[in-house]
């Protein structure tokens, strides 16, 4: 008898606990819906791409231990470098390490920023992988630098600078691949591994 009660009282609660997590979702649902503030207050993106492994670059960097240059690029490709927007031409940086510039839209350019923007949705991932930022985002306002995104796809990690909004909802894994089939680097990959 006392079994059956707390059996009773078991089912009850597992029950209570089923109904509000829907409660939850149709909140959560509402909440997405209001406006998102981009992360930069910019006019221009530019994207930079890198078709760079990290295997290629280990091995590279057992070659030339010493340079300067390649510790800049290792530092740019798996590192924090930069830690805040460059004094001087950061374009010229990416491109003296072979990434190369996209032509986007201003279509491509609003979807990019709308991903961009602050959530209410908490990042939640962790990672166990070194990060290949073969994705550089530049956020311009009359053509100066405002903002940089390093992104890595394989991984989830990324790297944002010079926003005066917090980051840290950025990063789920909807918003990179909603990211990824927007820059033309990317989609041109992802044609390519179709069948």
């Amino acid at each position: 008898m006392i079994v059956r009660k707390y059996l009773f009282i078991l089912i009850v609660i597992i029950i209570s606990s089923c109904n509000d997590s829907k409660k939850v979702e149709v909140i959560e649902k509402k909440v997405v819906k209001k406006e998102l503030r981009p992360f930069f207050d910019s006019d221009k993106i530019d994207h930079y791409h890198v078709d760079y492994t990290l295997e290629k670059i280990i091995d590279f960097e057992l070659e030339n231990l010493k340079s300067k240059k390649n510790k800049e690029f290792s530092d740019l490709f798996m590192g924090y470098f930069p830690d805040s927007i460059p004094k001087k031409d950061f374009e010229k940086i990416l491109l003296s390490h072979n990434y190369k510039k996209s032509n986007l839209t201003i279509k491509q350019q609003k979807e990019i920023e709308s991903v961009f923007s602050e959530k209410d949705s908490l990042q939640m991932n962790a990672y166990a992988c070194v990060p290949e930022y073969r994705d550089i985002f530049i956020f311009k306002k009359k053509e100066k630098t405002v903002g940089i995104a390093k992104i890595c796809f394989k991984c989830g990690r990324f790297q944002i600078i010079g926003s005066k909004l917090d980051v840290s909802g950025f990063g789920l894994w909807t918003e990179l691949e909603k990211l990824q089939n927007i820059v033309p680097a990317n989609n041109k990959k992802l044609r390519a591994s179709e069948p």
